[in-house]
């Protein structure tokens, strides 16, 4: 008995303290954020070398063994009726994970965004400047896909997953902003991608280790921009739409020529996107107008992923939008189109001036 209500303190503890920092986040963001990305990258950093040995993401590895961990557990509290006590473990364990999770991590949500930091404006647009921001993507999504390496067929060549990687950080290293500085040494394999493809995701970050994996399976003319994406949570920018915009400004700036389509590719995906919601005549005005290459490569995506639609990536998207939710993401997995508005502010503030 004694242990059991020991466990649920301490879980009881856990969550409290979790609170509290949500709490001064949220309540002295000014104090708060004057020194707590410092700290949150710092330890992404160190956590990212610790485990940078391994070329796979090593959390996955440890979900495992806590899994199977947590089911012989179990089964022993079961065999030695002690249920309870096992119940209760979790929960403080549970509790723990999430406090780490929260405070190393997870705070950055309630952070100002990077357009912000960046002295952008963003604004509601109206849709003439919308279909205007959308046709200089597609322009350049075009131009820069006649730059890439193809074979034959006008296919692109499967980019090499680690040489990415290694781009991926030296773009984040390039920028001149210093909240780009210091991102984790690597991007890693995601260890099961066939799993992750029917789950519909393409990369992941984990605080806990400091390690952003990306699923080699995407598509290549988004798998750069997704690598990025996934740095650029490691270098704490939390939220998806943030994250999509830093992966942008990498892309775009990048010395690689594929990492410059990734990011007008990803962006002009998003961009038309939102113009179908709006009007789909114009959008297929749009399209009509996009050159071939880029043409094919959006076909053979569309090809790629179809084949894994159904009610795993449902319940994947469900979970997700649950978890951004969480942390006051009120759009959900809505959040990620959300970029487009950045987008469309980086048009009129920086190209068409």
């Amino acid at each position: 008995m004694g242990k059991r209500i020991g466990n649920l303190i301490g879980a009881g503890v856990f969550l409290l303290l979790t609170d509290g920092l949500v709490a001064l986040a949220k309540w002295l963001p000014e104090l708060w954020f004057s020194f707590y990305p410092r700290v949150s990258r710092a330890i992404l950093r160190y956590l990212g070398i610790a485990f940078g040995w391994c070329p796979w993401a090593v959390w996955e590895i440890l979900l495992a063994l806590l899994v199977i961990g947590v089911v012989i557990w179990l089964i022993w509290a079961i065999s030695k009726k002690k249920f309870l006590l096992w119940l209760t473990g979790v929960l403080e364990f549970g509790a723990v994970l999430v406090f780490l999770y929260v405070g190393i991590w997870g705070l950055n949500y309630f952070d100002r965004p990077l357009d912000e930091k960046l002295g952008m404006e963003v604004r509601n647009y109206t849709q003439a400047e919308l279909e205007e921001a959308a046709r200089y993507y597609a322009t350049q999504a075009g131009l820069w896909a006649d730059r890439v390496s193809r074979d034959a067929e006008g296919n692109l060549i499967p980019p090499d997953f680690e040489q990415l990687s290694t781009l991926a950080v030296e773009g984040c290293s390039a920028r001149p902003e210093e909240l780009f500085h210091d991102p984790a040494p690597r991007v890693k394999r995601l260890i099961l991608p066939e799993a992750f493809n029917w789950l519909g995701i393409a990369g992941v970050f984990v605080d806990l280790t400091g390690e952003a994996g990306v699923n080699e399976d995407t598509f290549a003319a988004s798998l750069p921009f997704t690598m990025c994406h996934e740095l650029s949570h490691s270098l704490g920018i939390a939220s998806e739409d943030q994250a999509n915009f830093g992966a942008f400004l990498i892309c775009v700036n990048h010395e690689n020529p594929l990492f410059v389509y990734s990011g007008y590719y990803d962006s002009f995906i998003y961009l038309y996107n939102t113009l179908y919601d709006r009007d789909p005549t114009a959008a297929q005005t749009l399209w009509d107008s996009t050159s071939e290459s880029l043409m094919r490569d959006c076909g053979k995506a569309r090809e790629q992923y179809a084949q894994y639609d159904g009610k795993l990536q449902e319940a994947a998207e469900q979970v997700n939008d649950a978890y951004l939710k969480t942390f006051d993401q009120e759009e959900g997995v809505q959040s990620y189109d959300l970029v487009t508005r950045d987008l469309i502010a980086y048009y009129f503030s920086f190209v068409k001036q």
